[in-house]
């Protein structure tokens, strides 16, 4: 008996000393976006309005694991006279730490013509794993990096960063997870510039997407954006080109921003 209950004491010893011994999750100063922001954005193609984009910071605070989070909801819909052509209803959903401004959830439900697929990705950031839920519910596990992002938390956690400090040529990394896969995003300033967006002047930084994945270096089929170049830092503009014209994603609301839209040029 007592050396069971020595092997019992030893073996919780273990765990507490392990415990202690995992790499605190990290603190990022958010001075860029806060709860109820709201975005939109109409998607076209030359003068052609396909359908809209929606982004919104849920007003209410969510709990996962523990942790508080930001709760983004992204909406891509074709718009009604366009559905009888290839009818989009897209959404995508994460739960954003609202300290460590990484991703404890992420939700992907996908609705394009006949194709439906849903899936979610849940993380552990302490054991450096990703859960991985398909469209028949089977959980696949996955090793991953520290502060590993998904798709719609590393715009926001870009957002963070100090704009005045980026110099052209600079990237930010952002490490994510999509369709089980691990990929190196960085986004990479390219100039300052005035852009003309929905009939607004906006002073605006120009960047790019480099991918990295096994090895090789791509440009995200030549993905464009600017951001405006205040303390909100909110995509003005996503351009993706084709092999004839471009894909337009052009801000046309906003509300709730956390700081004043400085770099609107009346």
């Amino acid at each position: 008996m007592k050396k069971i209950i020595s092997i019992s004491l030893f073996c919780v010893a273990f765990v507490l000393i392990a415990a202690t011994m995992l790499p605190p999750l990290r603190e990022v100063p958010n001075g860029s976006f806060h709860k109820g922001e709201f975005l939109k954005y109409r998607v076209h193609y030359g003068m052609i309005t396909a359908g809209n984009v929606t982004v919104e910071v849920v007003p209410k605070t969510e709990t996962v694991k523990g942790r508080p989070c930001y709760h983004i909801i992204g909406k891509g819909f074709t718009n009604s006279s366009y559905d009888w052509v290839y009818k989009i209803r897209d959404q995508y959903e994460t739960y954003l730490d609202e300290k460590a401004l990484v991703p404890w959830k992420f939700v992907r439900n996908i609705n394009e013509g006949d194709f439906k697929s849903y899936t979610e990705t849940h993380f552990d950031h302490n054991a450096g794993k990703a859960v991985y839920i398909d469209e028949q519910f089977k959980a696949t596990n996955y090793t991953v990096p520290s502060n590993i992002q998904d798709v719609i938390s590393a715009f926001y956690f870009a957002r963070t960063t100090d704009r005045n400090s980026l110099k052209i040529g600079d990237k930010i990394p952002l490490t994510n997870f999509l369709d089980r896969k691990v990929f190196d995003l960085d986004a990479q300033l390219l100039k300052r510039e005035t852009i003309t967006v929905e009939g607004k002047k906006f002073k605006a930084l120009k960047m790019k997407l480099l991918i990295m994945e096994s090895g090789m270096i791509t440009d995200g089929s030549k993905i464009h954006f600017w951001i405006s170049d205040d303390e909100n830092k909110i995509p003005l503009r996503i351009e993706t080109e084709l092999a004839i014209g471009s894909i337009k994603a052009d801000l046309m609301e906003y509300k709730n921003l956390k700081n004043p839209l400085t770099s609107l040029i009346n």
